[in-house]
C-alpha cells in the first residue's frame, strides 16, 4: 500500500475494528511518517485515532504546548515519576513543582555555561575519538565507541556525575527513558527495567552527594552538582539532597540518550546530502562554529529526536478556532503533538522538503516548545553541534560507502550502530 493512500485505506477499515486501525497506523508510522504527516496535514491535520488525536499544523502543535493547564504531562507524567521514585519538573504541571524547579534549573543549568561547555565537549570528543581510531581497526561503531561515550564524560564533568561509569550512565538512561517515554503499551517487564535502573541512579548519585558533601561542596568542582550543593533555598521549598538527586538524574534522563543519538542522526542527515556535507564540513572548519551549529539543527528538523509528544486534554478545548480545521477535543483526549510534521508544514515554512541551515528559531522545535521545551537547552545547543563537528574535522571518519543510512537501532528504539571508517589522525581545530 502507499503511504499517501493511508486515509482511504484506514477508513476503509470498520470503525470498530479498532485492532487493525491501530496497526496500520503503527506501521505506517514506522515505514512512512513523513509521507504520512503530510497526508495528514493536507487532508485532516487533526485527526482523531484510538490512540490519540494527531495534531500536524504547526500552530496547532503550539497551541497544544501553549495551553499546559489544558495539556497536560499526564500521558506519561506517572511513568516518569515511578521511573525517578521522585516529582520532576518534566512529570509536572504547574507552580508546585514543574515552575519552580524549572527557574531552579535555569540557574544551574546556566546559559552562560555555553562557551566553556563548548570547549569542553570539544576535548572530551577528540579524546574519544582518538580512542576509538588508536584499536587500529578500519572501522570502528560511531554510537557505541564515540557518542554514548564522550555524551557520559561531558555529563561526568558538566552536570557532576564524577566517578560512576560510563556504562552505568548509558544503561540506566536507556531503560529509563524507554519505560517512561517510549512505551505507550506500558509493557510492565519495560517499566519494572526502567524503574529498577532509576533505583540504581538514585543510589549511585546519593552516595556522591555524600562523598561532596564530606568534602565541603564550597570548594567544589563549578559543576551542576557543585552548584545544586551550594544553593540554599528558603526551608519551605523543601529542597533538600534528595531533591538534588532527583533533579540531577532527571537532567541526565532526558540528556544521555538524545544527545548520543543525535549524534548519529544529525551527521547521517549530513552524509546523505553530499552537496550539504561539503558545505558543513567547510563551516566546521571556519572560526564561527555557530555557523556550524546550524547545519546540525537543520538535519536534526528531518530526524528529531522526539517526532511526536502525547499531551492529556483535561478539559473541552476548541483547537484551530476560526480555521477551517477547527476541532473540539474532548476532555481525557491523548493529543499528540507532532513536531515531525510540524516542522514540514507548508503553510508556514518556506520549501520545507529543502536542507537550509539558518531557517527561523521557531521553525525548529527539536529541543521542544513551550512550558516543557528542553531545559538544557543552552548547553544542549553546543554539545550535539560539537560532537558532530568533531566528527567532521576527521576527514577520513565518515559512514562506509553505501552504509551512510545504516543506522542499527538493534531491536531498542534508539540506534546502537553506525559504522565509519577509521581515517586519520585527528585535525586539531579550536
Amino acid at each position: 500500500m502507499a503511504v499517501m493512500n493511508f486515509l482511504a485505506s484506514y477508513d476503509a477499515i470498520p470503525e470498530d475494528d479498532v485492532p487493525q486501525r491501530v496497526a496500520l497506523l503503527r506501521e505506517t508510522m514506522a515505514t512512512g511518517r513523513a509521507a504520512l504527516f503530510a497526508e495528514l496535514r493536507a487532508h485532516r491535520p487533526v485527526f482523531s485515532t484510538p490512540v490519540g488525536v494527531f495534531v500536524t499544523r504547526h500552530p496547532d502543535v503550539l497551541e497544544v504546548l501553549s495551553a499546559p493547564t489544558t495539556f497536560t504531562v499526564g500521558v506519561f507524567g506517572p511513568a516518569l515519576e515511578d521511573v525517578l521514585g521522585a516529582p520532576f519538573i518534566l512529570a509536572r504541571d504547574g507552580a508546585d513543582v514543574h515552575w519552580r524547579e524549572r527557574g531552579y534549573g535555569q540557574l544551574v543549568l546556566a546559559a552562560e555555561d555555553a562557551p566553556r561547555v563548548r570547549k569542553l565537549t570539544a576535548r572530551i570528543a577528540d579524546q574519544v575519538l582518538d580512542e576509538a581510531i588508536a584499536r587500529g581497526t578500519d572501522t570502528f561503531d560511531l554510537v557505541q565507541d564515540y557518542a554514548r561515550l564522550a555524551v557520559a564524560r561531558v555529563a561526568a564533568a558538566y552536570l557532576g556525575f564524577d566517578g560512576i561509569e560510563e556504562e552505568t550512565l548509558h544503561s540506566c538512561t536507556r531503560r529509563m527513558q524507554w519505560a517512561f517515554a517510549i512505551n505507550p503499551g506500558r509493557d510492565p517487564e519495560i517499566h519494572a527495567a526502567g524503574v529498577t535502573a532509576g533505583r540504581e541512579l538514585h543510589d549511585r548519585v546519593a552516595e556522591l552527594i555524600t562523598r561532596r558533601r564530606a568534602a565541603d561542596p564550597a570548594d567544589g568542582p563549578d559543576d551542576v552538582l557543585g552548584r545544586m550543593l551550594r544553593t540554599r533555598l528558603p526551608a519551605e521549598y523543601g529542597f533538600d539532597d534528595e531533591r538534588v538527586n532527583a533533579n540531577l538524574v532527571g537532567y541526565l534522563t532526558g540528556y544521555q540518550q538524545n544527545a548520543t543519538q543525535c549524534t548519529a542522526t544529525a551527521l547521517k542527515e549530513l552524509v546523505v546530502r553530499p552537496e550539504v556535507l561539503v558545505e558543513a564540513e567547510r563551516a566546521a572548519g571556519e572560526g564561527d562554529p555557530a555557523r556550524f551549529d546550524a547545519f546540525v539543527w537543520e538535519a536534526l528538523r528531518f530526524h528529531p529526536f522526539v517526532p511526536v509528544t502525547p499531551r492529556l486534554c483535561v478539559r473541552d478545548h476548541v483547537l484551530a478556532a476560526g480555521t477551517p480545521r477547527q476541532t473540539l477535543i474532548p476532555a481525557k483526549s491523548v493529543v499528540l503533538a507532532c513536531f515531525a510534521s510540524a516542522m514540514f508544514d507548508e503553510e508556514v515554512l518556506d520549501a520545507p522538503a529543502e536542507f537550509r541551515p539558518g531557517r527561523p528559531p521557531a521553525h525548529n522545535l527539536v529541543l521542544g516548545y513551550g512550558a516543557h521545551d528542553c531545559v538544557g537547552r543552552y548547553a544542549a545547543q553546543v554539545i550535539v553541534p560539537e560532537l558532530v563537528r568533531r566528527v567532521l574535522l576527521r576527514p577520513g571518519v565518515r559512514p562506509l560507502p553505501g552504509g551512510e543510512r545504516d543506522l542499527d537501532y538493534a531491536g531498542t528504539p534508539f540506534p546502537q550502530h553506525y559504522r565509519v571508517r577509521s581515517g586519520r589522525a585527528a585535525v586539531t581545530t579550536t
